[in-house]
């Protein structure tokens, strides 16, 4: 009969990865199934040698990095993930039927640029009011979105949580950004109507990216959070 894991050298896995700096949970879970089929091979092997020797020779494995290769590959694979979600959920609104009611926002501003003929003010307001939607987002909203996990865990599925919600501290450089770019220029007011059909693209391209880095991709985040780790929300 072929020697297999116990329940307590499955726990002493955990805390050997977390002796290796490994503190997320769903990253140990990993770690600990590759661990415990390389000794569980051993021991078809040489069933004679004892836990902490088949342990020993299965973190060689890792080579001088360790446990940091695969925790740095899990956090670039989650990254790509919900950066492709994004993706998607942005050319959504360039697809049937969404792209009616993009079509018809770029629209609009496009024909409000021609007619105020105030190109830096209108951009200026667009800048203010993603500022005022962002300090809403931090006082109301953000508290909600984040993932209540029990007291112990961390886990890397909830600092990618924490790295999406974190944009809108970009957002908040909006209108200082638009008030220079228009310093630089040197000029308040662009008549070329591509270059403001161009601008008016943008605005509403990154509205929806805006909304969907916010609300969009967090909600997806708790969605696989709870579907994977249910037991440790809150």
């Amino acid at each position: 009969m072929n020697r297999t894991i116990t329940q307590e050298e499955n726990e002493q896995l955990f805390q050997f990865c977390r002796r290796h700096y490994v503190y997320h949970y769903d990253v140990q879970i990993e770690l600990v199934d590759h661990l415990a089929s390389a000794i569980e091979e051993q021991w078809q092997q040489n069933p004679e040698l004892s836990f902490d020797e088949v342990l020993k020779n299965s973190f060689k494995k890792f080579g001088i990095y360790g446990f940091s290769k695969i925790k740095k590959q899990k956090e670039r694979e989650l990254k790509r993930k919900y950066n492709r979600l994004l993706w998607k959920y942005l050319v959504k609104f360039y697809r049937w039927p969404k792209v009616i009611t993009t079509f018809i926002c770029t629209l609009g501003l496009f024909l409000l640029f021609q007619i105020v003929d105030q190109t830096f003010w209108i951009i200026a307001t667009f800048a203010f009011l993603v500022l005022f939607g962002v300090i809403i987002y931090h006082r109301f909203f953000l508290k909600k979105i984040k993932l209540q996990i029990i007291p112990g865990k961390s886990f890397l599925l909830a600092d990618q949580l924490e790295k999406v919600t974190s944009v809108y501290v970009l957002a908040i450089q909006l209108p200082n950004i638009s008030v220079q770019l228009f310093n630089l220029s040197g000029t308040f007011a662009i008549k070329n109507s591509w270059i403001l059909l161009a601008i008016s693209f943008i605005m509403v391209a990154l509205t929806v990216l805006l909304y969907g880095q916010l609300f969009y991709l967090p909600k997806k985040i708790k969605e696989h959070f709870l579907e994977q780790f249910a037991e440790f929300a809150l």
